[in-house]
């Protein structure tokens, strides 16, 4: 797998973005992560290879930061046409379509991603892709962008045992099934936009998140007080590319071919960057004084006896499709 170095990739990087001069079509893509970020990075060399692919008749601006919109509003911009391009976090999408959480369900608790693509990629992906698209009227691309696995931090205290949850204020992202997870454990969560967290850091709004390596590196977390990583895996974040349809409409059949054809060279390479990435951030953040803490077996396999006891209830309190639940259950079930 390729090392990342990332002063190099962020000089690549940040030379794309604005549309070229004489494009034919320009599309705005709406980032609430900053620039170094592996999504940034990601959709800037999908921007590139679609301009060398269209001989500069296609060009995406990149909005990075949340310039335009926070991640849990994009999806609604996506459907008014406020933006032409969106990568929103799949738990910002349950609200319109709930089995957009199936990776946030127990099931998943501490799986690899090679058995997770097993059902993303497969017939229960497609299904809850198409139900997006008839949801929100949005395209969706293709295959969804890894993040990756979700990762406990804390500026106060080294979290090692669920018990330590119990009581705690926990941020998280969005996503009704990772609301749930934590109360599981008796956790307080709490939904914070990204583009809010640090000064919630702060603050001290929180002091216990979920989030990622690669989202801390990126941020710099470490500047807000983050000292502490609890790698328990209990959950894993792809980002959905869509498309707005208003803008996809105004693209003839070719540029359209083009757009979903390129997303689907390149994204199996951005998920093997994306998970360099993550390897990658555990020792920065080390390096920047944040203690990581990896569980053992049986605090594992307690928390994952834990959470799967409780997924029908969440499944049911969601609103779930239970049969495309079992499905995708059944499908990690094979793999492992």
């Amino acid at each position: 797998m390729k090392h990342y170095l990332f002063s190099a990739a962020l000089a690549a990087t940040l030379a794309i973005g604005a549309p070229a001069i004489g494009a034919e079509y320009s599309l705005s893509v709406s980032l609430d992560t900053g620039p170094t970020h592996i999504r940034n990075v990601s959709m800037r060399e999908y921007a590139k290879e679609l301009a060398e692919r269209s001989d500069g008749k296609l060009e995406l601006e990149i909005f990075d930061s949340a310039s335009r919109y926070r991640g849990p509003d994009v999806a609604t911009a996506l459907v008014q046409g406020a933006i032409d391009i969106g990568v929103p976090a799949d738990q910002h999408l349950g609200k319109f379509v709930a089995d957009t959480g199936l990776l946030l369900l127990p099931m998943v608790y501490g799986l690899p991603r090679e058995t997770l693509y097993k059902m993303t990629d497969g017939p229960v992906g497609d299904e809850v892709r198409d139900r997006l698209e008839q949801k929100l009227g949005t395209i969706v691309l293709g295959r969804s962008l890894d993040l990756g696995h979700g990762t406990i931090f804390s500026t106060d205290s080294l979290i090692a045992t669920p018990a330590d949850l119990v009581g705690r204020k926990v941020r998280v992202p969005g996503g009704a099934a990772t609301l749930e997870r934590y109360r599981v454990f008796e956790a307080n969560p709490v939904q914070i936009a990204w583009s809010d967290l640090p000064q919630a850091l702060e603050r001290k709004t929180v002091a216990t998140i979920w989030a990622t390596h690669e989202s801390v590196r990126s941020a710099k977390l470490w500047d807000a007080g983050i000292q502490y990583a609890f790698d328990d895996r209990q959950a894993y974040v792809q980002y959905v590319p869509m498309v707005s349809a208003a803008a996809w409409n105004k693209l003839p059949e070719d540029m359209q071919t083009l757009m979903k054809d390129t997303w689907e060279d390149m994204v199996d390479g951005f998920r093997d960057n994306a998970a360099q990435r993550q390897f990658d951030s555990v020792e920065i953040n080390r390096q920047n004084g944040i203690t990581v803490l990896l569980p053992d077996a049986q605090t594992m396999s307690e928390m994952r006896e834990n959470l799967l006891a409780a997924q029908p209830g969440i499944v049911e309190t969601l609103k779930m499709d239970p049969e495309l639940v079992a499905q995708a259950a059944a499908v990690l079930t094979a793999e492992q």
